[in-house]
């Protein structure tokens, strides 16, 4: 086990769900082709760490259950809406990437930790911090600073 209750795994999956409502406004919002190739990639990588997140928890046990936006991730959405500058636009994207890559450094697997757990939860780490590579390298692209 990773050491993570199913209310730790529920709260990742309602925080990558809030990461992936804000990218699917921001996608409508803008019409810059490049940044909507990038949020594409991007909305896709999501599905993915959220099947994932939903399957394991369904493994122990647990109904992922039906998420919604929740008080944080309306504030991402309503500070994108907010502001006319795409540059901004993308460093709210990036601050919510960058958030859920933290969140791992902060909820290391245990010792104990089942092997096959700690695999899974490095590799939603390592696609997760690959997502915040891969937009940096978009956001250097467009010639704005990440931070």
């Amino acid at each position: 086990m990773t050491g993570l209750s199913d209310e730790d795994l529920q709260a990742r999956l309602q925080a990558y769900l809030n990461c992936l409502e804000l990218c699917r406004v921001l996608h409508k919002q803008t019409d810059e082709p490049g940044v909507k190739a990038a949020l594409d990639s991007l909305i896709g990588d999501l599905h993915e760490i959220l099947a994932s997140l939903a399957s394991y928890l369904r493994q122990r046990g647990v109904a992922p259950g039906t998420h919604q936006l929740d008080r944080q991730g309306k504030a991402q959405i309503r500070e994108v809406l907010g502001t006319r500058s795409l540059l901004e636009q993308l460093r709210v994207v990036r601050r919510s990437l960058a958030d859920l890559a933290a969140w791992y450094d902060r909820h290391p697997p245990s010792d104990r930790s089942d092997p096959g757990d700690r695999d899974w939860l490095a590799s939603l780490l390592a696609q997760t911090q690959r997502m915040l590579g891969e937009w940096d390298q978009h956001m250097r692209e467009m010639r704005a600073t990440p931070f």
